[in-house]
């Protein structure tokens, strides 16, 4: 449960950060902390502290924004303290895309994953993108498995760290993932967001609202049903 200094968490379905495709949402995301000049917190695990990736959330979020950004890189093995004193420097939490599994592996591995759960009542505005929408959930419909494959792989369940309820699929058209999501809720059901990208849901206090950053973006809340799944675009 949420305390009075709770702060949204925002999940984004997908857009390239670096194109400004998400650009109305991020604007969203640094007007919810209320601050003038808010300390954003790239946490870019999933695309293994990408060089690049940490470059243009600096450009969006700092230059465009006027944020005061950082990096937490786990590669560069930060101590235990470090990283708590990073999280607890931070008024916007962002997490970028990436391999979802294996970031939540490596936040285990390193504590950080205790670390972000705590923070949801510590006044931070938690978000992120594609994996970093992922782990706020249970669950999350991952792609995971491209990442260590050579040939044909499949979509998998990845464990998040359950600050929100039921499964969360991103890139629900730009990857073309709905039959293989509708394949995998028939044999396991579980209620399930999907997003496209350039949509995002916005959770405060319980309540949820939807965000689209460009036209055609959506959001699908699936329930399982006595007979097959129902489909619904969320307003």
């Amino acid at each position: 449960m949420k305390d009075h200094n709770a702060m949204p968490i925002i999940a984004i379905g997908g857009g390239e950060l670096k194109d400004q495709e998400t650009l109305l949402l991020d604007q969203f995301i640094v007007k919810q902390t209320q601050k003038a000049q808010p300390r954003a917190l790239f946490i870019p695990t999933a695309s293994g502290d990408a060089p690049g990736y940490i470059e243009a959330f600096d450009q969006i979020y700092g230059l465009l924004l006027g944020c005061d950004t950082r990096a937490l890189c786990l590669s560069r093995a930060p101590s235990p303290s470090a990283i708590a004193d990073l999280v607890g420097w931070a008024d916007l939490i962002y997490v970028g895309g990436g391999d979802t599994r294996s970031m939540m592996d490596q936040w285990r591995a390193h504590g950080l994953d205790r670390l972000l759960i705590e923070a949801e009542t510590s006044g931070k505005v938690l978000c992120g993108l594609s994996a970093g929408a992922i782990c706020w959930f249970d669950v999350g419909f991952s792609d995971s498995n491209r990442f260590d494959s050579r040939g044909d792989w499949a979509y998998t369940r990845v464990e998040g760290l359950g600050l929100l309820p039921g499964m969360l699929c991103p890139h629900l058209d730009s990857e073309q993932r709905a039959l293989p999501l509708m394949q995998d809720l028939l044999a396991n059901p579980v209620q399930t967001l999907a997003l496209t990208d350039g949509a995002a849901v916005v959770v405060s206090d319980g309540q949820l609202s939807i965000l689209e950053g460009k036209d055609r973006a959506a959001v699908y809340r699936i329930t399982p049903a006595t007979e097959g799944l129902n489909w619904s675009q969320l307003r």
